[in-house]
């Protein structure tokens, strides 16, 4: 009777064990679907603030020239100097802001597209390019991320599809 008791007792516990193995298998999942979840929610805020400061660029076209002048197809308009610096401040606010978003998200690659995004608009714009550089305190990773930069260091960073006249 007593090794029967051992017996019933040895398949408790490891049927406990086989459950308590299957309850932490069901959580690294959990936690490994809501660390992805976590991502595209911090990429998503990103992209909308990005979206946003786009908008500015886009309702007032003498603006496109400082930062994306490979877009410009109509005569070039002056932008007023401080309405260029604002935009530029918002918009570098938000490259900086998703640079340290990224690097929280264990799935972002050291090399994300996100920097790989900020080392090309800095290469471009020089309006990004002088708030960043005259303001390195206010945007430290971006400071790193302009300071790094060479004329060659963005040849691997295809510029964006020309529109077909």
């Amino acid at each position: 009777m007593a090794s029967f008791l051992a017996l019933v007792g040895a398949v408790g516990i490891i049927g406990s064990l086989l459950f308590a193995g299957w309850q932490a298998r069901a959580l690294a999942k959990q936690v490994s679907f809501q660390a992805t979840m976590n991502g595209v929610s911090t990429l998503h805020g990103v992209l909308s603030s990005l979206h946003n400061v786009q908008g500015y660029i886009a309702e007032d076209t003498s603006l496109v020239r400082h930062f994306a002048p490979e877009r410009i197809k109509d005569p070039v308009v002056e932008a007023d100097p401080a309405k260029v610096e604002m935009v530029a401040a918002m918009y570098v606010d938000v490259l900086n802001i998703g640079l340290y978003m990224l690097s929280a998200v264990p799935a972002a690659s050291a090399e994300s597209a996100w920097e790989l995004y900020c080392r090309d608009l800095l290469t471009r714009s020089p309006a990004l390019k002088a708030e960043v550089t005259g303001k390195p305190w206010g945007y430290p990773r971006l400071s790193r991320l302009a300071a790094s930069l060479t004329p060659t260091s963005n040849k691997d960073v295809s510029p964006p599809p020309q529109r077909e006249a």
